[in-house]
């Protein structure tokens, strides 16, 4: 069988739907190498306005899966799907922020996009691969897809709990990235999604000593981030690093007295994993997909979330012996039920099964 993918998610510097797409081609090549994955991606760099983005996703593409002579084309990295290809498609849905919160993004066009026309992709894909329940039920309650087209499938954790980063690693890092002696780290980009005000007045009221750590980028137009950081004096304080390279990502985590993850809208939530596969516990929302990611092994607060609130749990995971220790211990466990191996398995079985029907 030959399966092509929409292969713009792995570009140079990939962050979660990106890097969840690269560990599942990694697993289905090592695990099924008797199928051929055909990558297709635009041949010329240009500047990519929506134009040109709709003209690659319903034009070019399916034509070049057509000449690739593919059995199944999917679509992994959560932009639209052709409404015309000769191929059987496969489409991933990440979430449907924009389409529940349309004020998650500033611009006209964009919620045009991703929140209408996106999901009205998804209506005509043979199956829609989503990684979490939270996600499957606004696909059938906004989208009105149909329950048994949708598999979902979780994201494996990127990163293995038997090999923690050494203290040679910490000391690297540290260097490397000028981090303070005790920090708390976020990992993500920063925009609307992201409750970060609150995150920046609760760092205000711990301990002066704790800084917060941001590995990720700040998307220009979505976000008063630095301006919130100048507003409560905490200049000092904040430190933010840019995108960081992938092996420095487990000695980071590690390293970092806990992980805060203050998502208001997640379509899975990554970072999660990744914190407590480094025995770093985590406090993060209970919202969206995030209660079935985070499982009993985090620190779950309500929204909408108090500063005061935030504080006190940052205050436990980070500085309660007992807490840390009880999520530390539950995070190493918790994180084994994520197998990339499964989920490139739960994949296959989509395109196989797609290919025995006939369906297209």
């Amino acid at each position: 069988m030959r399966i092509a993918f929409d292969a713009r998610g792995l570009e140079r510097n990939p962050t979660g739907a990106g890097k969840a797409f690269a560990f599942l081609l990694r697993r289905l090549r090592a695990d099924f190498g008797h199928h051929e994955y055909v990558l297709l991606a635009p041949r010329a760099p240009r500047a990519w306005r929506l134009p040109r983005q709709l003209a690659w996703e319903q034009v070019e593409l399916p034509w070049r899966a057509l000449r690739a002579r593919s059995d199944v084309l999917h679509v992994v990295a959560g932009t639209s799907a052709p409404l015309v290809r000769g191929s059987r498609l496969v489409m991933t849905v990440h979430d449907l922020g924009p389409t529940r919160r349309p004020d998650l993004l500033p611009d006209a066009r964009g919620r045009w996009y991703w929140g209408r026309f996106v999901p009205l992709t998804a209506r005509f894909a043979d199956r829609v691969i989503v990684p979490s329940r939270a996600t499957m039920r606004d696909l059938i309650d906004l989208v009105g897809v149909r329950e048994e087209r949708i598999r979902v499938i979780p994201w494996g954790v990127p990163l293995d709990p038997a090999a923690l980063p050494t203290e040679g690693d910490l000391a690297r890092v540290r260097a490397a990235h000028g981090l303070p002696a005790r920090y708390v780290l976020y990992v993500g980009t920063i925009d609307r999604r992201k409750d970060y005000r609150t995150l920046l007045e609760a760092l205000a009221r711990l301990e002066p000593g704790l800084h917060l750590v941001v590995a990720g980028t700040l998307i220009a137009g979505r976000t008063d981030f630095p301006e919130a950081v100048t507003r409560l004096g905490l200049g000092g304080r904040v430190r933010v690093l840019g995108y960081v390279p992938e092996p420095d990502l487990p000695p980071l985590y590690r390293g970092a007295a806990a992980f805060v993850y203050p998502s208001l809208h997640e379509g899975f939530g990554l970072p999660v994993l990744e914190a407590m596969a480094c025995g770093t516990p985590v406090v993060t929302y209970n919202t969206t997909s995030l209660p079935e990611v985070a499982g009993s092994a985090a620190l779950l607060l309500d929204p909408p979330v108090t500063a005061e609130a935030l504080a006190h749990a940052v205050t436990r995971a980070a500085a309660d012996p007992a807490t840390r220790a009880a999520l530390v211990g539950r995070g190493l466990e918790h994180v084994k039920r994520f197998d990339w191996r499964v989920t490139a398995a739960r994949t296959l079985d989509v395109y196989e099964s797609l290919a025995a029907s006939g369906t297209r």
